[in-house]
This record gives C-alpha cells, sequence and structure tokens, in this order.
C-alpha cells in the first residue's frame, strides 16, 4: 500500500497479456495482429496483448518524450514472442474505451491477456485510473469521471476468462492537472494482488517519476531486454526488469511487482517449466536484520559471548525499520479515529464530543472538536490572525517584461479563513493516512510533506497546507512546485508580499512555469495591480492557451479596467472550459 515491494512465489498462467502506452485523443494510430497459435482441448493458448502510448496532453506544458518509442520497442519484441499486438497512440476517452472493448472480446478461455500503457495515471480513492488526452481533471471525482478504472479493465478479462492478466504501467508521473490543488501527483496506489495477475508499474506505489528527454526509457528498454531472456518465466523477466532499474538508477526509481498467479508460463512461445525451480532471490529466506551498533554499558556481555547485553536488546527494536504491518496498524487507527469524530460531529452534542476529547485528547481532530466544543457551550471564538486584513505598502511601479517583479499596491478585502470540512470522506481518510505513513516512515520525505500541504489545501486548512509547504521546501528548496503552491495559499490569507517573493523564487527555478505565473497573476490581482496582473496571465496564456485560471483572471483584471468586450470573452472561455471557475474565484473574494 506505502510503496512496499511485493515480489510473490506464486506464478502466471500461460495466457494474456495487454501492454498500455499513453493514448492520444480520438483514434488507434496502428493496429497490428500476429497470428493466433492454435487451441488445444478446448482451451486457448492464445497470447493477446493491446499497447497504448499517450504523449500529447493539451494540459501539460509538453509532450511525453518517451510513450511513442517504448510502445514500438515492446511491440515488436511481442509479436516476435507470438502475441497478437494492438497498439493505440494518444487516445481521448472513447477511442481507449473502444480499443479496451475490443481488446476484451478477443479474449478466448484460457488466453495471455497484456496490458501495457505509458502515459498519466492518476489514483482516486485507492484504485488506479489511466488518463486519456481529453480529460478535464480538477478534482478527484473528475479522475473517477474521465479516466479508466485498471481494475475495471481486469475484471472484464477475468469474466472472460483469462488464464493469465499481466498488466504493465509507465504511468506514476507528476501529472499535468496540479491547478490548485484540485488533483495530487501522488503516483499510483499499490493494488492487491489478484489471482493469475501479474502487475509491474515503472515506479513504487505512492512515488513519480524523473522524466527523461530520451526516445526510449530505461523501464522499456530494460523490459523489451528480459522479454527476450528465453528460459526465462514471465515473472522471473518483469522481477528481473524491477530490480535493474532500480540498480541502474541507484534506487532512484524502483519499480513494484505485485504477482497473484499460480502457474508459471513464459514469453517464449518455447518456454517449457524446468523440471527444478531456478533459486530466485525472494525465495531465499531473508537474512536477520541487524540493528545499529550499540556500546553495551559498562560489565556488559560483550559481542560474542553467550549473553547479549540488555542495552543492546532493548535497543534493537526502536531502530527497526517501520515494517507494513505496523504502517497498516496506523491506518486503521487513525481511520477509526476519523470514524469516531464523525460520529462525535454528526451528533453535535457536548457529551459527544466531550466523550471523543477523552479518548483522543491530541491530534488535529482534537483541535476541531475543541473548537466545535467551544462553540456548543457558547465560548466565543477570537478572530484568527488570517482574517484580519495585511496592510501592504505600496511598492515601486512593475518592470513591463512579465517576468518582472510586479509588487502590490492595494490589499484586496481580505478573504475570511474557512474552516476544514466538518467530516472527513471515506477517500479523504484513506488519503491522509496514506500520507501520514509515509511521513512517519520517512520524516524527510520532501514530496509526502508537499502532497499533505495539496490534502490541507483542498480542504481549505490553509494553515495546516502553508506548514506542509514550508517543511518541503526546506527539505526541497529548489522545489518550484511547493513554491508555486505555498504562494497560492499566502496569497489566498492576503500575506501577498510574502507570496510574490514565492512565485517570483519559482519562476527563477523555473522560467516560463505556467502555474506559477498563473499564481503571481492572482496575487496582482488581489492586489488590484491590474496591468501587472494581466501581464502575467498574458505570458500564462500565451503558453497554455487553455489554462481556464489565467483566462477567467484575465476577464476579472479586463472588467476592473472597463474592457468589457474583451473581458466578456475570457469569462465566458473560461467557463466552458471548467464550469465551477467562477465559484472557485468567488470563494477567493474575486468577482
Amino acid at each position: 500500500m506505502f510503496g512496499r515491494l511485493l515480489v510473490a512465489a506464486t506464478r502466471v498462467l500461460a495466457t494474456g497479456l495487454i501492454v498500455v502506452p499513453g493514448l492520444v485523443p480520438g483514434f488507434l494510430a496502428s493496429v497490428s495482429l500476429t497470428s493466433t497459435p492454435a487451441t488445444a482441448g478446448g482451451v486457448s493458448r492464445q497470447r493477446q496483448a493491446l499497447l497504448v502510448a499517450n504523449a500529447v496532453y493539451p494540459d501539460s506544458d509538453a509532450a511525453l518524450a518517451t510513450p511513442p518509442g517504448d510502445l514500438r520497442l515492446l511491440a515488436e519484441e511481442l509479436k516476435r514472442k507470438g502475441f497478437a499486438v494492438e497498439t493505440g497512440e494518444n487516445l481521448d476517452k472513447a477511442a481507449l474505451q473502444a480499443a479496451i472493448d475490443r481488446f476484451v472480446r478477443k479474449v478466448e478461455t484460457g488466453a495471455v491477456a497484456l496490458v501495457y500503457f505509458a502515459g498519466y495515471g492518476i489514483q482516486a480513492g485507492r484504485r488506479n485510473y489511466l488518463v486519456p488526452v481529453d480529460a478535464r481533471i480538477w478534482s478527484e471525482p473528475d479522475v473517477q469521471r474521465d479516466g479508466i478504472a485498471l481494475d475495471t479493465v481486469l475484471a472484464d478479462l477475468d469474466r472472460r476468462g483469462a488464464g493469465a492478466r499481466i498488466l504493465i504501467l509507465d504511468a506514476a508521473r507528476r501529472n499535468p492537472f496540479e491547478r490548485r490543488f484540485r488533483s495530487f501527483s501522488a503516483g499510483l496506489a499499490e493494488p492487491k494482488p489478484g489471482p493469475r495477475t501479474l502487475e509491474l508499474q515503472s515506479a513504487a506505489p505512492g512515488s513519480v517519476l524523473v522524466e527523461t528527454r530520451a526516445a526510449t526509457s530505461p523501464f522499456a528498454t530494460e523490459l523489451v531486454r528480459q522479454i527476450a531472456v528465453p528460459e526465462a518465466s514471465a515473472e522471473q523477466a518483469l522481477a528481473a526488469t524491477a530490480e535493474a532499474v532500480a540498480r541502474a538508477s541507484r534506487n532512484q526509481q524502483k519499480p513494484a511487482l505485485i504477482a497473484g498467479t499460480t502457474e508459471p508460463f513464459g514469453f517464449d512461445p518455447a518456454w517449457v517449466r524446468p523440471a527444478a525451480p531456478m533459486a530466485k532471490l525472494e525465495d531465499r529466506p531473508a537474512p536477520a536484520a541487524r540493528p545499529p551498533e550499540v556500546q553495551p554499558k559498562e560489565g556488559a556481555a560483550k559481542e560474542g559471548s553467550s549473553k547479549e547485553s540488555p542495552a543492546k536488546d532493548k535497543a534493537a527494536k526502536p531502530t527497526a525499520t517501520l515494517q507494513d504491518k505496523d504502517i497498516d496498524a496506523m491506518v486503521a487507527a487513525e481511520e477509526e479515529t476519523a470514524r469516531e469524530f464523525n460520529a462525535a460531529m454528526a451528533k453535535g452534542t457536548k457529551g459527544a464530543l466531550e466523550g471523543f476529547l477523552k479518548r483522543h485528547p491530541s491530534g488535529p481532530l482534537a483541535k476541531t472538536a475543541r473548537a466545535e466544543l467551544a462553540r456548543v457551550e457558547g465560548t466565543a471564538r477570537p478572530p484568527r490572525e488570517a482574517e484580519k486584513p495585511v496592510a501592504v505598502a505600496p511598492p515601486p511601479p512593475p518592470a513591463p517584461a512579465p517576468a518582472a517583479e510586479p509588487a502590490p499596491s492595494v490589499p484586496s478585502p481580505p478573504v475570511p479563513w474557512r474552516s476544514p470540512p466538518k467530516t472527513y470522506s471515506m477517500a479523504e481518510l484513506q488519503r491522509k493516512a496514506s500520507l501520514d505513513a509515509r511521513i512517519t516512515r520517512n520524516p524527510r520525505d520532501a514530496t509526502a510533506f508537499y502532497e499533505r500541504g495539496q490534502f490541507h489545501a483542498q480542504r481549505d486548512d490553509y494553515p495546516a497546507a502553508i506548514a506542509d509547504f514550508d517543511q518541503a521546501i526546506r527539505l526541497e528548496p529548489s522545489s518550484p512546485e511547493a513554491l508555486n503552491n505555498r504562494c497560492w495559499v499566502r496569497a489566498i490569507n492576503n500575506d501577498l508580499r510574502k507570496a510574490l517573493s514565492d512565485c517570483n523564487d519559482a519562476l527563477k527555478l523555473k522560467p516560463g512555469f505556467v502555474d506559477a505565473l498563473d499564481s503571481r497573476g492572482f496575487v496582482n490581482l488581489k492586489a488590484d495591480a491590474l496591468q501587472a496582473a494581466i501581464q502575467d496571465y498574458d505570458a500564462a496564456l500565451r503558453l497554455a492557451p487553455t489554462h481556464s485560471s489565467s483566462l477567467y483572471g484575465r476577464g476579472i483584471a479586463r472588467s476592473r479596467l472597463g474592457q468589457s468586450a474583451q473581458a466578456n470573452d475570457d469569462l465566458t472561455r473560461a467557463l466552458a472550459l471548467n464550469p465551477m471557475i467562477d465559484k472557485d474565484f468567488a470563494q477567493y473574494g474575486l468577482r
């Protein structure tokens, strides 16, 4: 669930393979079918593969470099291994779903079905979704609406009687839909191993890839090399791919293999199950974990004596790494606490809230419960600092260039800080528990702090979001994404000078960063520096003409300057792209 590498000792049946690199809207780029092996005994030994490569997403700053080349590389090797291969590139949702439906219909009882997907994938509610190129994603429900759920594809193959299902995903990328906390770049969720299924993810669950501008990826290149080994079983080939990529990248990219199959099969048509299975690394007993050296107390037994030092024995447990079962227990405990919190808040009585606080006196939910208890008891809550107007001194006039630093001149009316929703949805519970566990496991995980900051910002818990972004930036000062998101939250809280500094730092690190230009336009719009705001929005829209936030912000700025026709055009176009954009801006105090 939290990024562990699972390589089960089970094996794969000889039947079906699906490959999906990135998809492109509206058409299948190519279809190539090889001959199908004959059936034997009424059970098909057919091998079917679907490969999809999505590289051109309108919301992305640039096309993904590797999916097209990876698709061609893998398609050729699978054809050599006797697979009937169908490929698609840059597919929208209708074309992707049609390709999957056609593929599923071809799979016969006992067949091998392989799916490979390269492009963008997003997890929502612990389910993984393939993202078509025409997806419009601003929130988790949008992922579920516009994406293709992987578990649904696997279930369809199961109903067709596929003997083996192989899923290869190269989709754990920092996604291009990261606009104002409306989605996450959290990598893929870890699936549960299913029967007759092998799943290889190019990055560990919960992590994202570092992009390359090469024509093919190290992951696909190694995968093809291992598939070509004639004596290897499918599971051995995928496991060897994961090990080789992790080793070559010095563990910067750690693919994960999830195995849940029961019979071995090989990619090579002539592969024969060995009489004595080859010894594999995962079959050997794991060596006992050796705790760090602990100096024995005076008089304690030395190493090598028949009796261990009590001090050393006690030190071993705290220094052991956090195990998966410990993380699962943490998640279960946090979810149970949140359920109790939801129940107490639903009742809304003094007794229910006091009961919850007695059982859970600390933590973020306790803080919210105390605030609600104070309200129920009639205790007045003093205004938060974020609710007070922030005075901003008049700045020097902005430079004409879009990249210049336009400082705010007049602060716009303060936006009241809104308390987070009273209850957590199950998806939010799961999301927060996952992020908390990652931070507990590794307190120096800058990405986890960044993603938890996004989580808090989505719930309008801006102080908690800023605290997490602060930590992410402290651990990774060169992250333009974290600086940009802290800029946005600070702007919402009317901390306009600090917000402007964050946006400028983000643009120094990543010139032409569309989201940072949009954020700086937002800061200037709130400060009533309208010409500076328009300059930033113009720069963003030159790079991303369909950026709805920049269109709507520019429309407001033009409206305030009396440019009615241009303003109406911007606002209309923005609403056509994102029908909720006006409500988003209204909640920030901008109309």
